[in-house]
């Protein structure tokens, strides 16, 4: 994510229990956002050695299929047809995510649901048809509300928690499942009969439909991030010009961010060598790296680099990859007050 500013919003915050955030910063510091959250930018990553992310593989940097299934959906202040919407929702906002090809598993077909909600680049998958799937992200969630009262002033915390499982189709594997919590503060101000005068009012429509995105949107955030955690982004070095500067086989409609820190590495006897770190800049289905780090300080890494100076066609019998850290951002959370003010 990039350019991040955090907006002060007297009606809104939202403060994060647990998770750590691992998305692509570029040209920005992690100053001013909420420190549970890891911003990876350039000063982030060069404070720590060069090396490979967890769980990165050349098996899955092609675009993933998930598909999307929402399981109990409770709260005690929505009904049950408020939480589907909004769990919707949360579906076609990873729809957003350039990194997966995005479905919602569902026995009806997407006139249907485009009739519940917007579901923008959300695909529909049946039941039944899951043998073309890579993942399966499903999910109860809980939204439960609490009103603390000082005079006419109330503050309604909402707790919302998403119990995320992934499992991986291909092998039946569950790859991880956790618990998402988070907190979201929405203020009021009654006059002396009682009617909300000021902020949120559970009667307006339009506040309602507002806080259903919100959360819907924090928690894509939070799921997306667990999704990256498990499965970086990364590609083939395609083309080179010395050491500096690369071409990866993938753009941004495969996930890459500009300002995205990478790690390049190489495959030698069988082994992974990471030889630098660079930065990417993507065209839509490519990108150029520029090396900004090399690993000199490791034996092997300095070998291959020295390999590589010295034969300008070095690539062309050799295999080097590159593998992101984090997630990049759609650009459409970047606007949101997602983050805690200091």
């Amino acid at each position: 994510m990039r350019g991040l500013a955090v907006k002060r919003n007297a009606f809104l915050t939202l403060a994060a229990l647990c998770p750590v955030a691992l998305f692509v910063a570029a040209g920005c510091t992690s100053s001013g956002i909420n420190p549970n959250i890891t911003v990876y930018d350039r000063d982030t990553v060069a404070d720590r050695d060069v090396s490979l992310p967890g769980n990165y593989g050349t098996e899955n940097y092609r675009r993933l299929t998930l598909a999307t299934m929402p399981g109990s959906l409770i709260s005690n202040s929505f009904s049950d047809s408020t939480m589907k919407s909004m769990s919707l929702r949360m579906q076609s906002e990873l729809a957003k995510i350039k990194r997966f090809s995005v479905y919602a598993v569902h026995g009806a077909d997407e006139t249907e649901l485009r009739e519940l909600e917007d579901i923008g680049e959300l695909k529909v998958v049946d039941p039944d048809n899951l043998a073309t799937i890579d993942l399966l992200a499903s999910w109860n969630v809980t939204l439960n509300a609490e009103a603390k009262h000082d005079g006419r002033d109330t503050t309604i915390t909402f707790t919302c928690t998403v119990n995320l499982t992934c499992k991986d189709l291909r092998t039946g594997v569950v790859k991880f499942s956790k618990d998402l919590d988070f907190k979201v503060y929405r203020e009021q101000r009654r006059n002396r009969y009682g009617h909300v005068v000021e902020g949120f009012d559970y009667s307006n429509k339009n506040n309602v439909q507002s806080f259903l995105q919100d959360i819907a949107t924090q928690s894509a955030i939070r799921i997306a991030n667990e999704l990256g955690n498990e499965y970086p982004i990364g590609g083939r070095i395609t083309g080179m010009l010395g050491i500096d500067m690369m071409t990866l086989d993938k753009g941004s409609e495969q996930g890459i961010d500009k300002g995205m820190q990478m790690v390049v590495y190489a495959t030698v006897g069988g082994v992974d060598v990471p030889l630098g770190n660079a930065e990417a800049t993507p065209s839509t289905n490519t990108a150029q790296l520029e090396v900004w780090r090399l690993n000199t300080g490791n034996k092997y890494a300095a070998r291959v680099l020295k390999q590589i100076e010295e034969d300008p066609n070095w690539l062309n019998h050799n295999k080097l990859y590159a593998v992101g850290y984090g997630m990049a951002m759609p650009p459409e959370w970047q606007t949101k007050s997602l983050y805690l003010p200091n």
